[in-house]
Formats: C-alpha cells, structure tokens, sequence
C-alpha cells in the first residue's frame, strides 16, 4: 500500500512543481521589455538591417540597454570612445534604434532623441518611444551623430 501512494503521489508533486515553475516564469517576463549589454563596433562587422558598422573600431568600458512595456528606452554609455584617440572624435550625440524582426526589415520600430556623448565617450539615454505589438528577434543600434546608416555600438557583448 505504501509503494502505491508513493507512485501516486510523486506524479502529483511533479507536476505541481512544473505549474509553479511555469506561472513563476510568466509573472517575470514582461511582455515588451528589454535588457541587454552593449558592444562596441568594428569596421569588420556585419551590417544589421542594412545599418553599417562605423568606420573605426570603437572601444566601450560598459554599456547597457533598457526598454520597458511601456516604452521608456534608457541607455548607458560608459567610455564609448575610438581607441587610437581616446575620444569620441568627431561624434558628439548618439541616438538608439530598436529593430525587430530579419534584416530585410530596414526600418526601425523606434528610434530615441539624441543625446550629447561627452568627451570621454559617456552619455545618457532617457525617452519614451512607442513600441511594436511583436517584436521579434530584437536589436539595439546606437548611430552616430543623429544618423541612422551607421552603427557604433550594438546589443550583445565582445571580448
């Protein structure tokens, strides 16, 4: 009798696990939102939705991206600097693109006001975009300068 409970019972724990697991998981994600790190670029890497990467290497000290459900688009730039300089150079305000879907989808689905980029390649994104009802495969291009056909930092991380 008591194997029998126990053969019972232990399927019945399972899967009252796997539902708390499952709820747990869906009450974290939050549909519409976004956290990543940011790399800088090379002139080597591939173009993401038809946008070319600077013509310099880039070097960044920390970076990181944040769109919440509602729209707020926060970036981070910490020591967004071109190695040989030691400075921005000739860039002095960065905007941030989200793209979503492959890169036949040229167009951005938001794009945020500029921000200055100080000296020591710093500055600071804070706006509110509206965003897509989907978005799939998701990326961040930080432009130069208010232009969107290049990119000199983009989500993901390098060594």
């Amino acid at each position: 009798m008591l194997s029998t409970r126990k053969l019972v019972f232990s399927p019945i724990v399972a899967i009252a696990a796997v539902a708390g697991l499952v709820i747990t998981a869906g009450a974290s994600s939050a549909a519409g939102s976004l956290h990543s790190t940011l790399a800088p670029s090379h002139p080597t890497d591939p173009p993401f939705h038809s946008v070319t990467a600077g013509g310099v290497p880039w070097v960044l000290n920390h970076g990181r991206v944040s769109i919440t459900p509602e729209g707020e688009f926060n970036v981070e730039l910490d020591g967004l600097v071109i190695p040989g300089l030691g400075t921005p150079g000739p860039v002095t305000t960065v905007s941030a693109s989200l793209y979503c879907g492959g890169d036949a989808n040229v167009s951005p689905a938001a794009t945020t006001r500029p921000a200055n980029l100080s000296s020591r390649g710093d500055a600071e994104i804070s706006d509110h975009v509206t965003l897509p009802e989907t978005c799939l495969a998701p990326i961040v291009l930080i432009h130069p300068n208010n232009g969107l056909a290049r990119y000199i930092a983009v989500t993901g991380w390098r060594a």
